[in-house]
């Protein structure tokens, strides 16, 4: 009878364990701290491939087959190459590499995913018990992934999108923990000038999408960036309407790759206006991967300068960008609230000193208020960028 109770209660244990993580399937995993997602660096098919992670592409060294196992741990597989996450020679320290390898089943390539909260998980190896971590906190694109002791900071927290297909991906969709390749699609609503209550064309809450046009006469809100981590990868707005995206995502990041954005004069969109706006706090606006301006704009990101219950951080990083276009300036931020832009490699065409200003520090203010500007600043709190961060086109 004891060993009957004890097998029944070790059997519930392990039910308990494997329901922490998310259901067995194929999912994109996605940093806390900067949006990226786990990726086997350079599509290696070779057994010791380094695992990384890039901006969240989708591509298949970025999906991997999440598989319960009997003993309450998981397998992870990239779907490219079929191998395992594996901690590297069996290395039990802080600081051990993750590679990946052939399923062999070991301790090594077994992974505990537990619920942190807040659609958070921790990924523990079942060997070591050490914790895939982002590097040293690199915000960046290309920043290694290792394992370290769990202390439950941004950078040992993982969100899991799930592969979706382009039959998600139409005009008015919301898309909620997923991933998907729009396979090149063109989507719209309507576009009614300057009006800020239209609708998002797509509203994602801790989702992705990549290769969508938004139409020219369809614009409306553009994509909005509800919760979570949502990236927007090869997208092209062929005439903004309102804004092209909204970060609306507390402690959350969105991030643009890549892609381009058109804006006409007097056009769909009515007068040139911001292209990303940022309303949410404590949170991220990433643009880089060459994203490139055309036509006429006003601003390329702009923190929220009177919203409802205004405040920050706000932060935005702007590298490997492209303004092929006539902008009245590059990005606008709350210096009362904290906002901190990092502008690198940045292009601009015909630029000179001062034509267009590249970082605008305001004061927010809260809605029905005008928020009022200081001016360009370098090298300052809020503005992280030097004039050799700045180069013509």
């Amino acid at each position: 009878m004891i060993k009957t109770i004890f097998t029944l209660m070790t059997l519930l244990s392990l039910s308990i364990t494997a329901l922490a993580g998310p259901p067995s399937g194929r999912y994109v995993i996605i940093s806390k701290l900067n949006g990226n997602a786990l990726d086997v660096d350079s599509f290696s098919n070779d057994n010791g491939a380094n695992v990384m992670q890039w901006f969240a592409m989708g591509g298949a060294n970025q999906q991997f087959d999440i598989q319960t196992l009997s003993d309450g741990s998981y397998s992870i597989r990239a779907v490219h190459s079929g191998k395992s996450l594996d901690v590297w020679e069996w290395n039990a320290d802080d600081g051990a590499e993750l590679r990946q390898w052939d399923y062999l089943g070991g301790d090594n390539q077994r992974w505990f995913i537990d619920d942190q909260g807040g659609g958070y998980f921790s990924i523990t190896s079942k060997f070591s018990g050490k914790s895939l971590d982002v590097w040293e906190m690199n915000m960046y694109a290309g920043a290694d992934i290792r394992l370290f002791s769990y202390w439950g900071g941004d950078g040992q927290l993982w969100t899991f999108q799930r592969v979706g297909d382009s039959s998600e991906c139409y005009a008015g969709a919301t898309l909620t923990h997923r991933f998907v390749d729009c396979g090149g699609k063109t989507i719209g609503l309507s576009c009614n000038g300057d009006s800020e209550s239209q609708d998002p064309v797509l509203n994602l809450h801790n989702s992705s999408v990549r290769n969508v046009r938004l139409a020219a006469n369809g614009g409306a809100d553009g994509i909005h960036c509800e919760a979570g981590h949502c990236t927007l990868t090869d997208v092209v707005w062929e005439d903004v309407c309102e804004d092209a995206a909204t970060n609306k995502a507390e402690n959350g990041t969105m991030t643009i790759v890549g892609g381009s954005a058109y804006n006409s004069s007097g056009g769909y969109g009515g007068s040139p206006d911001k292209i990303f706006q940022h309303n949410s706090k404590n949170s991220t606006t990433f643009i880089s991967g060459g994203f490139t301006t055309f036509g006429e704009h006003g601003k390329l990101w702009r923190s929220c300068g009177n919203c409802t219950n205004n405040g920050g951080p706000r932060n935005v990083y702007v590298y490997d960008v492209n303004i092929d276009s006539e902008i009245g300036s590059i990005v606008g931020v709350n210096r009362n609230y904290g906002d901190r832009a990092t502008i690198r490699n940045l292009r601009i065409r015909n630029y000179s000193s001062g034509d267009p200003k590249v970082c605008e520090e305001y004061q927010g203010v809260e809605k029905g208020s005008s928020s009022s500007k200081y001016g360009e600043y370098w090298n300052s709190a809020s503005c992280d960028v030097s004039t050799s961060d700045v180069n013509p086109l």
